[in-house]
């Protein structure tokens, strides 16, 4: 706006011509030398306006006095100050019509705090001017200061309030609607009951009043005039004084905004009933009480330092504020009615980043923590601790002692009015565990001045923990903030507690969790660096092996489990080993040997040998049984060195006589796989694996009496394998040659009776063969050759089989079916009709009839030349006569040929055979006549 830090002064109104204009009329006459010509037009000339009363002007009111001057402060967009003031001019340079001028002060951004500070510099502000002569030049001096009476002093509130007719209710309702319009965008518009001549002083005097009853924050952005015709809204103006009777309701432009028609005692938009704004309270209590009203605004800024302005500015924020300055000047009341609640709202404005400007709530704040320490009967809350745990963050070191001292005490005291439980201080202590070095400093001084507090709370902590992650956790926490605990021996025995606790409780997990969590405490040590908890970790890793075999029951145990078993069996730790009785040992001996079977491929045989035959009888018994459970759904090439162990016999030997006795149970072996995979070919690919083992071969390359646990095998359960080629190949495909003479012995059991009778004898059957051979060849050649051969001799004469024709028909075709045999000498004799062939052994043939009588001959022939005797058929045509009679045909048999072709077999002959030759029926006594083959 300006060059520089001086006042600069605008000057506005109607003459001859302006800085902007070379005519007559309103412009800017005259200005400083440092205000921008564009921050003029933009931010002064629209409020460089005036409209006078309508009750003067309808009265014809000649004296400038009696009009209302208009005073308005607004701060411009730029951050300007700016102050101005209108006042009425009856007559303008020509003399002939009324006018207005305009004066207005432009204070800079970095001068205006004390116009904020020293609201006298506003509402006692002189020398303002009511015209100007252009002639005096369009160049006025720039400000250093602003006169006003540094004397003078507002009206009694309580005085001017009487006589405006506001009470504390109004009164407070217009403070409210003020404070509030600076953030929800309302305007508000106030008539005052009184003379249209002093109703503008009025509203000075009432907006001074006001003016001194805000805090700072919100002086810094209010906007207001004195006078102003009628509602209209500005931009920068929040209060607007209007002319009595100029606020007419209903209205929906004015509706939204919050009205005080006090004239006609209307207030509308504005409801402080039921809010609790304890800050109106304390302006109303101290309204005329400056130096009170200072105090808590002053209290209020350095609050707000570095505060944004919508928190600055709303109206709550300051009734929080209003108490903690009550609170502040010595009203404990309020703090002791919300203790929690007081500490949250200071640590609202006090910050790490603005503690140290912000000296007053940082007092106020340490106060309240002694004033709690030395209250012996406060018990504080949750509520109240963890806002100051907030505040141990920036706290100086002298304070942070103070909040350690007041953490330890306040537990105790919990503790204490709940007789000793623990419980009742878990939620004073559980927030510190978010700040390890408050938490280790508390419980440290906890141990020292109170142990068994401290105690009793970290066993509370491990018996609460609902899971092993919650226990494994918990136990870490207590390893970063406090790991001297954890040598303590009561400490230890609440861990001990809770793993016994954790392992019965988690039974359908047991194994996974003890794996986890002997895992997590055999590398504690290392992994933190601390061997000091050797000792420890041992005692715990100790007691979950020592658990799970008094709990588990072995024959319950799934695969699954027993290789989450590999901390305890892969090896036997030798403390464990000393810390068990009999049958504990006996147990751990069992699930060893049945561990190394299951990882076979880790170890050598000979140690799971060894490990075997450490075994009694009954364990022995138990351990196989087991492997055939936990095997049984993994019964597959991987696991058939495994299924063995399941039924060897350890104690087997040479009997007497020479004999021995088998090392496994092959029988009982076959039966297992092949019931555990039933369905599918693992039972032969296990047959296979096996000519490869050693523990199946002897010294004939097959133990014997695995070779007699085969044939059994397939005699009792599978009496049809070798009838499946690919299991037959599969087996006999097998490269050992002991193993493949086996396997053909049992295919031959299987094959049929004949089968094995040809393969017993096949040599005397091979004999045999070369004597019937050549009879056989004659007898397939006399078969083959036979009948052609006597039916060149015999030459036999075919039967011919015609069906019945129709005597007489009036269809001009008729179909001659009939058939051919020889006696099977010739299996398709040729048919003739009327001397032409039509087909061969079975034939159904049209043919053409003449009218009158047609004879149809039918005759067979084979292929030796023998015809049969022919056929001959009569059949009449009558057809119906149209036109002159025709001569009745003759009776001879001397046809046309038949059609080319014939059906042969089962097929008909679509082509007709031709009918005899036509001769007329009254052919007596004269010449014969042969008809036109194409006469009808």
């Amino acid at each position: 706006m300006s060059r520089d830090r001086n006042i600069q002064q605008h000057y506005f109104t109607r003459d001859r011509e302006g800085i902007f204009r070379t005519n007559e009329g309103f412009d800017t006459v005259a200005k400083s030398a440092g205000l921008d010509n564009g921050f003029i037009k933009a931010a002064l000339h629209p409020y460089c306006v005036y409209k006078a009363p309508q009750e003067l002007l309808a009265r014809g009111e000649a004296d400038e006095g009696r009009y209302p001057e208009a005073f308005g402060v607004f701060h411009a967009d730029s951050g300007e100050l700016v102050i101005g003031r209108t006042v009425y001019v009856s007559a303008d340079f020509t003399g002939q019509r009324s006018a207005f001028f305009t004066q207005h002060y432009v204070v800079p951004k970095e001068r205006q705090e004390a116009f904020v500070r020293e609201p006298q510099r506003l509402f006692a502000l002189r020398g303002f001017r009511s015209s100007y002569d252009i002639q005096d030049g369009k160049t006025i001096p720039e400000l250093d200061e602003l006169d006003y009476d540094a004397a003078a002093k507002p009206e009694n509130p309580d005085r001017l309030l009487g006589r405006l007719k506001l009470d504390r209710t109004r009164f407070l309702q217009l403070l409210f609607a003020v404070m509030a319009s600076l953030t929800n965008k309302k305007k508000v518009y106030v008539a005052l009951d009184a003379d249209v001549s002093a109703g503008s002083e009025e509203a000075k005097r009432l907006m001074e009043l006001v003016y001194r009853c805000l805090p700072y924050a919100m002086r810094r952005q209010l906007g207001f005039v004195t006078y102003q015709s009628e509602p209209e809204g500005k931009q920068h103006y929040h209060v607007m004084f209007v002319e009595k009777g100029s606020i007419r309701l209903p209205d929906r432009q004015l509706e939204k905004d919050y009205l005080f028609d006090l004239p006609n005692e209307r207030v509308h938009g504005v409801d402080v009933s039921g809010t609790e704004h304890s800050v109106l309270d304390y302006v109303w209590e101290h309204r005329g009480d400056r130096d009170g009203l200072e105090r808590l605004y002053d209290f209020c800024e350095e609050a707000l330092l570095d505060v944004g302005h919508p928190t600055a500015l709303a109206v709550p924020t300051y009734s929080q504020l209003s108490e903690l300055f009550r609170i502040e000047q010595g009203q404990d009341s309020l703090y002791e009615q919300n203790r929690a609640g007081t500490v949250k709202s200071i640590l609202q404005y006090l910050t790490a980043e603005t503690a140290g400007r912000k000296k007053r709530l940082n007092d106020m704040l340490v106060k309240l923590i002694r004033k709690e320490l030395m209250d012996g009967d406060s018990v504080p809350t949750a509520e109240f601790v963890i806002p100051l745990l907030e505040y141990y963050a920036f706290a100086d070191e002298g304070t942070k002692k103070l909040l350690i001292a007041s953490f330890a005490l306040y537990i105790r005291r919990a503790a204490s009015a709940a007789s000793g439980d623990i419980r009742a201080a878990v939620p004073l202590i559980d927030p510190l565990r978010q700040q390890n070095a408050v938490f280790l400093s508390v419980l440290q001084q906890l141990h020292e001045q109170h142990p068994q507090t401290a105690e009793q709370y970290a066993a509370y902590r491990i018996t609460a923990s609902g899971s092993i992650k919650e226990f494994l956790e918990e136990i870490k926490f207590w390893l970063v903030s406090a790991d001297d605990l954890l040598l303590q021996h009561f400490f230890r025995n609440e861990v001990l507690k809770k793993v016994k606790q954790l392992l019965k409780a988690e039974k359908s997990r047991r194994m996974e969790v003890a794996k986890n969590t002997y895992i997590y405490f055999d590398r504690l040590p290392e992994r933190e660096g601390k061997p000091q908890f050797e000792d420890f970790c041992m005692q715990i890793k100790l007691e979950i092996q020592l658990q799970l075999l008094e709990d588990l029951t072995p024959a319950g145990l799934s695969y699954e489990d027993l290789m989450q078993l590999e901390f305890m069996l892969d090896p036997p730790q030798p403390e464990l080993l000393h810390n068990l009785n009999s049958g504990g040992r006996m147990t751990l001996d069992l699930l060893t040997s049945v561990y190394r079977v299951l990882t076979l491929e880790r170890r050598k045989p000979s140690d799971i040998v060894a490990t075997i035959e450490r075994l009694g009888p009954l364990d022995l018994e138990r351990a196989q049984e087991l492997l055939k459970k936990t095997l049984g759904d993994k019964v597959g090439p991987e696991t058939f060195g495994k299924i063995a162990y399941a039924f060897s016999r350890p104690d087997a030997g040479v009997r007497g006589g020479g004999g021995y006795e088998a090392g496994y149970d092959f029988d009982r072996m076959l039966e297992y796989v092949a019931a555990q995979t039933r369905g599918t070919d693992t039972i032969y690919e296990f047959m296979l694996w096996s000519a490869g083992d050693s523990r199946f071969s002897g010294g004939s390359g097959i133990d014997v009496h695995y070779r007699a646990a085969l044939t059994r095998y397939f005699d009792r359960h599978d009496s049809k394998a070798f009838k499946n080629k690919p299991i037959k190949e599969m087996l006999l495909g097998v490269p050992s040659e002991a193993f493949a003479a086996v396997f053909k012995e049992i295919k031959l059991k299987q094959d049929p009776g004949i089968v094995q009778f040809v393969l017993r004898r096949k040599r005397k059957l091979f004999r045999l063969g070369l004597l019937v051979l050549p009879l056989l060849l004659i007898i397939i050649l006399l078969s083959t050759f036979w009948t052609p051969m006597m039916g060149s001799i015999l030459r036999p004469t075919p039967t011919l089989t015609v069906e019945a024709l129709p005597e007489k028909t009036a269809q001009p075709v008729v179909t001659v079916k009939a058939s051919a045999t020889d006696g099977g000498y010739d299996p398709s004799p040729s048919i003739f009709i009327n001397g032409q062939q039509v087909g061969t052994g079975q034939v159904s043939a049209p043919v053409v009839l003449m009218i009158g009588e047609n004879t149809i001959e039918i005759k067979a022939e084979n292929k030796y030349g023998k015809a049969s005797e022919p056929i001959v058929k009569k059949v009449q045509l009558n057809l119906p006569m149209q036109g002159p009679p025709l001569p009745a045909s003759g009776a001879s048999k001397a046809g046309g040929g038949t059609s080319s072709g014939g059906a042969s077999g089962d097929q008909a002959s679509s082509d007709p055979v031709a009918g005899p030759k036509f001769t007329p029926a009254n052919a007596k006594g004269k010449p014969d006549q042969q008809a036109n083959p194409g006469a009808r």
